[in-house]
């Protein structure tokens, strides 16, 4: 017989976690303005092209769109205060593989506006320096925007925001 304590049995369930806030509403408002605004600047002579004199109306329909699903990760951050957004929710709502394929559908969007971006943004600052008009200076200039943002957000969620806001 043995005379030692009996161990206390581990949990399995995930310890909670908990985020620190670090954005205030101003950091919050640039970078929502900062998705809006870039996928206009992106998107307008596409839209322009197709909606013709109804550009106007289809941007204030995006704007409300745009405005309910803030409204929705705002509601659902508040209900599930953790790291994830719609992954995080889809979890919540459906089970795993739908949190699965929803996280998997958010970073597919996050690599294609990468990629985007990376094209456009040396086009629009080929204002201050002509070579990024043409290649390969194009193509430079986007990876190192792209490097660079990399850089800033490995750094800090707090240094990104201040960029956001200037």
């Amino acid at each position: 017989m043995s005379t030692a304590a009996p161990q206390p049995r581990r949990s399995r369930r995930r310890r909670q976690q908990t985020l620190e806030r670090v954005l205030g509403t101003p950091a919050l408002f640039a970078t929502a303005y900062g998705n809006v605004g870039s996928s206009i600047y992106y998107a307008l002579g596409l839209v322009a092209g197709i909606a013709l004199g109804l550009t106007p109306l289809v941007f204030v329909v995006s704007g409300l769109i745009f405005a309910a699903t803030a409204a929705t990760y705002a509601e659902g951050t508040v209900r599930f205060p953790e790291a994830g957004g719609s992954s995080s929710f889809a979890r919540h709502a459906f089970n795993e593989l739908v949190s699965f394929g929803a996280a998997w559908a958010q970073m597919l969007n996050y690599i294609i506006t990468i990629a985007i971006s990376a094209f456009f943004v040396p086009h629009y600052l080929s204002i201050f320096w002509s070579p990024l008009r043409e290649n390969p200076w194009d193509i430079v200039g986007g990876v190192v925007v792209v490097a660079f943002l990399v850089i800033l957000n490995i750094v800090g969620i707090r240094e990104a925001a201040r960029l956001n806001i200037f």
